[in-house]
């Protein structure tokens, strides 16, 4: 019997002794978990927060607060609406003006639906449309007006949405995808479209400086329904002639800085005597090919030296004058100093459809752009 109860007393005691190991066990577990919950939470405190929103300041010294992460954009106008579809257009949420029938087959059908908002400087901007659309900023991108300022700052205030202005003149073109790059998370895309514009750009610098002067083509530019219109020598619109190496023939002692140029007479044209000129589209190229006798006296129109810009879905020397230019060089060089600018004009154009417009162009759709410009 005392055996029985000795063998009772050691069970026992050897009970409580399990027992108070696991209890310690679990004490020690609670404790090690605790432990490291508590470091992760002074990790996660150490840690800076995530950024929502960062400063900008943009070309023309603005410093403007912008979301750090954006997603939807609007364009002022043509210009920036042309840039921002080739860097981001998933993230437009709108036109300034939309595509025309014509130019539809070069933009996906979602993006074409957008909505439209209208232009800054024009009779057509609707600021409540864009406010609806509740766009994380608006950006505008071209030339600097001499008001840009005060009027970044009333449509910021007028809208409550961030909005920024970003430079794009000729040969800033690649600083700029640079900038919009950075601020749009699109540094990718950015750099693709920057090297491009900057390798064109020093490619017709280098050309145009190359040109003796006596041999340098003399050029006049034909807009309007009369032809007569004009971007005169040294306008924003006609800087690209100067790229080139061309000579535009039209010095005008005040040249307007808007697509339609200024209006020149056909005896003004006939002192200058171009020995090229070329038609914007939708003017006079047919009837002038056609033998117009109101033409006929030029010596351009005489040796079959008379061209119409490429145009789809945009003007390829500057309507609007954005990234459309890059190509336009190209093209252009070609056109009058095909020894010197030696492109393959085809393989050209469906490269920067495909990189700009998102586009994917047949040899036969290159051929029919390229159709009113070839070497006669």
């Amino acid at each position: 019997m005392n055996q029985v109860r000795k063998m009772s007393l050691l069970f026992l005691v050897i009970i409580f002794v399990i027992g108070g190991m696991a209890g310690c066990n679990s004490n020690n577990s609670a404790k090690k978990a605790a432990n490291e919950e508590n470091q992760e939470i002074q990790e996660k405190a150490k840690q800076p927060e995530e950024q929502t929103t960062r400063k900008f300041t943009d070309s023309v010294g603005r410093e403007v607060e912008i979301p750090a992460n954006i997603t939807k954009i609007a364009p002022s106008g043509p210009l920036a609406q042309m840039v921002l579809y080739s860097i981001a257009p998933k993230k437009l949420i709108g036109w300034a003006r939309k595509p025309g029938e014509a130019e539809a087959k070069y933009f996906d059908q979602k993006i074409l639906n957008l909505p439209t908002f209208g232009m800054f400087y024009g009779d057509t901007f609707n600021l409540e449309a864009l406010i609806a659309a509740k766009p994380d900023v608006i950006i505008d991108i071209g030339e600097a007006k001499k008001t840009v300022k005060e009027d970044m700052d009333e449509i910021q205030k007028s809208t409550g949405i961030p909005t920024i202005f970003v430079e794009a003149k000729l040969d800033t073109i690649p600083q700029s995808y640079q900038i919009l790059g950075d601020i749009l998370n699109e540094k990718e895309q950015a750099e693709a479209l920057s090297s491009y514009s900057e390798a064109a750009i020093n490619d017709a610098k280098e050309i145009s400086s190359s040109i003796p002067e006596k041999e340098i083509v003399t050029l006049f530019y034909g807009i309007g329904d009369n032809g007569l219109n004009t971007n005169g020598k040294g306008s924003f619109h006609a800087e690209i002639f100067d790229f080139v190496g061309v000579e535009n023939v039209a010095v005008l002692d005040q040249a307007a800085s808007k697509g339609g140029g200024n209006e020149v007479s056909m005896e003004q044209l006939l002192f200058w005597q171009p020995e090229v000129i070329i038609f914007a589209p939708d003017s006079v190229y047919e009837e002038v090919t056609a033998g117009d006798p109101l033409w006929k006296d030029l010596k351009a129109v005489q040796t079959g030296k008379i061209y119409e810009v490429p145009e789809g879905p945009y003007n390829w020397l500057g309507f609007p004058p954005s990234v459309n230019r890059v190509l336009g060089m190209k093209w252009l060089g070609n056109l009058i100093y095909p020894n010197l600018y030696t492109y393959d004009m085809i393989k050209e154009t469906k490269e920067f459809y495909r990189m700009f417009y998102h586009y994917d162009l047949t040899d036969e759709e290159a051929g029919e752009l390229l159709s009113r410009s070839t070497l006669k």
